[in-house]
């Protein structure tokens, strides 16, 4: 199996050193997360991540193009490829907190397709008409893997169709990664290409500790994240129980995105304990506990046929520790596992 992580950049002066022991550790992919009113810039991150690693993939994880244009997007890509040749890639998504505080709606899908279509025009030395200007990017001229964050089987279904990997957060219920790689593989398939073309990566919130309730508590905000953008839409699809669907509807009413992935006991984390969903979301939406419960949690993704999983750590409250931990405790009982 491989490993990446999401990094929410609180402090621009540890990201050297993280991605370096990230790296050193075995995580494979470190994705940067760009929301604009609650974190650093994400290619400032990147640089600072491409500085300090030699093997890991590093890109977005992910922007949008509600709130970057087509051509900055693809100048920001092939800006990060020249500094991290071969291992870069491009993370686009409709976007959750990142557009929320610029005063802009989620792109559609339709949109989304358009600027891989776009993106990959430009990167390839191409004439591609944008609003009405045709643009040109001599700086470009070198491919860049595009990811597409997707949750949902019309997105999974693009990703299938437009993108190189697919970043996917839908928990760990087994029937539904089974679909989300069926949804993956039929958009695939609809555009003409192999599913194995495209890379699935799960992105789930995690947390670990020698105390298994120290890594629940750490862990909780991110499944609250997780519940209020992801069980939206079809939520037969995404089989949430009948019970849980009439709690949903208040999360995702009053959700707090100023307190998008705040550490702590934070309004967020307080709603889903009123709600009665905390224990519900910890249990989908989460590998957190001891290393022994973590193995655990990782071995049934695996048989469920996940073989990448991208960690969220966004609520962690030490970065470099749970790295470590992860690195030293779990990661090795799956190294060369696929």
């Amino acid at each position: 199996m491989r490993f990446g992580f999401m990094l929410f950049t609180r402090d621009l002066h540890t990201v050297g050193d993280v991605a370096h022991l990230a790296e050193e550790r075995g995580f494979e992919l470190i994705g940067v997360a760009d929301s604009p009113a609650l974190t650093f810039d994400p290619y400032m991150a990147l640089t600072l991540a491409a500085r300090a690693t030699h093997r890991a993939r590093i890109g977005t994880a992910v922007t949008n193009p509600q709130t970057r244009h087509p051509l900055i997007i693809a100048n920001l890509a092939a800006s990060l490829e020249t500094l991290a040749p071969g291992r870069s890639f491009l993370g686009l998504g409709t976007g959750w907190s990142g557009v929320r505080h610029a005063g802009t709606p989620e792109a559609r899908l339709e949109t989304l397709g358009a600027t891989v279509r776009q993106v990959r025009g430009l990167l390839a030395g191409a004439a591609v008409e944008i609003g009405g200007a045709t643009v040109t990017l001599p700086i470009g001229g070198r491919p860049v893997p595009i990811l597409l964050a997707a949750s949902g089987p019309k997105a999974l279904r693009l990703a299938g169709a437009v993108a190189d990997i697919a970043l996917f957060n839908l928990g760990t219920v087994p029937e539904l990664l089974t679909d989300a790689l069926g949804w993956i593989g039929e958009g695939a398939s609809a555009a003409g290409r192999t599913p194995d073309a495209i890379e699935p990566w799960l992105f789930i919130p995690a947390a670990i500790a020698p105390d298994r309730s120290a890594a629940i508590e750490e862990v909780k905000p991110a499944t609250v994240s997780s519940g209020a953008y992801v069980l939206r839409g079809d939520l037969a699809a995404k089989r949430v129980p009948l019970d849980v669907r009439v709690r949903l509807g208040e999360l995702f009413r009053e959700y707090q995105f100023g307190e998008h992935l705040a550490r702590g006991q934070s309004t967020n984390y307080r709603l889903a304990e009123r709600l009665g969903l905390s224990e519900y979301l910890v249990e989908r939406f989460s590998i957190a506990g001891t290393p022994d419960d973590c193995c655990r949690t990782i071995e049934r993704l695996r048989a469920a046929g996940i073989a990448n999983v991208c960690f969220n750590l966004g609520t962690v409250s030490d970065l470099a520790a749970t790295l470590d931990l992860f690195g030293r405790e779990v990661l090795p009982a799956f190294a060369g596992s696929r």
